[in-house]
């Protein structure tokens, strides 16, 4: 069975899982904790994305990080073959190190930037290498409370979302004085068990590029018409008519964008459907989607069916892209 390819969007908060397989140890010394500590920072600046928090456990990598414009796949891939060259190189051995494929989690940061940091910095808890995450040496919880300097990772974008003035270290240990929900823990946990995930919310899911949301609305081309004409207050047969009324060509041009951002429809559709043609429809996309943004919006027809699932706040989708990886080895 393939693989399922990754999601790339820029900018986009991931968490990522590199574990190892067949029981073996990621990390057997401090030493290999430095090695890959000094390899992190090179990898983060030659695929422009930045670390937000990370924690090395025995058997797995766990990074949070900001992706820049080069697909955050072949940054994992050249930090772990680099980290694999060394062992192997150390111990005389060959093949795979890692022997099982990273896991990425694209996350919606505003919901979950904190809860993500929070749960990453408790793992050795949750996981029984120690009893208060004061304790274990392996994570950036220190680099929040100014014990320790960790130059490459980026703690303002946490502290800053907390939005304490005065003194936001203090709101972090508060953050850290207790753990995690459970149900925040079963959503990041289990939403790593999965090549390629989305955590977030409906809105979230409509924010992506269109290429990322593989999921097609459960409504129709009719649903998005009668909105439109019920929005904009226009009667749905001048719609369909030869007029080229400023308000009726709107209406199509909304419909047809709707139609193509939601996956209901393709263009030419929309056009058979509004006896249109096509580039003409295509002109009055591109000139209303400028002069009225207010309307060109995923969620701006709040009566159209949410895009995804919505039984859940949270949605987990898996999701296409053209960006494919490799494990490395």
């Amino acid at each position: 069975m393939s693989r399922p390819p990754r999601v790339h969007v820029p900018g986009g908060t991931y968490y990522l899982i590199q574990r190892s397989g067949a029981g073996q140890k990621i990390f057997s010394s401090p030493e290999d904790y430095s090695f890959l500590e000094q390899l992190v920072p090179t990898a983060l600046r030659r695929n422009r994305a930045s670390a937000y928090a990370y924690c090395w456990t025995p058997d797995a990598i766990h990074l949070v990080v900001r992706a820049g414009e080069v697909p955050i796949g072949r940054m994992m891939q050249g930090l772990t073959s680099r980290y694999a060259r060394q062992i192997h190189r150390r111990s005389g051995e060959s093949g795979h190190f890692f022997r099982t494929r990273y896991q990425a989690l694209l996350v919606d940061a505003d919901e979950y930037l904190l809860k993500l940091i929070q749960y990453v910095h408790y793992i050795p808890v949750l996981t029984g290498l120690a009893l208060h995450v004061d304790e274990y040496a392996y994570t950036s919880h220190h680099a929040y409370l100014g014990t320790a300097e960790t130059s490459w990772i980026n703690p303002r974008a946490l502290l800053s979302a907390l939005e304490i003035e005065d003194d936001p270290r203090a709101a972090y240990e508060t953050l850290m004085a207790s753990r995690p929900a459970q149900r925040d823990i079963d959503v990041l946990c289990n939403g790593g068990t999965s090549a390629s995930r989305i955590v977030g919310g409906p809105q979230f899911l409509a924010s992506l590029p269109r290429h990322v949301r593989k999921q097609r609305s459960k409504i129709s081309l009719e649903q998005i018409i009668c909105a439109v004409t019920q929005a904009l207050g226009v009667d749905r047969e001048h719609v369909m008519s030869s007029s080229r009324r400023r308000e009726l060509a709107l209406a199509r041009a909304l419909i047809a964008w709707f139609a193509i951002e939601r996956r209901v429809a393709t263009l030419t559709e929309v056009a058979r459907r509004l006896n249109r043609d096509p580039s003409t429809l295509s002109v009055a996309i591109s000139r209303y989607s400028v002069s009225r943004q207010d309307l060109f919006r995923l969620n701006s027809l709040h009566y159209l069916t949410p895009l995804g699932p919505s039984e859940s706040h949270t949605t987990m989708a898996h999701v296409d892209s053209a960006e494919s990886q490799q494990a490395a080895g």
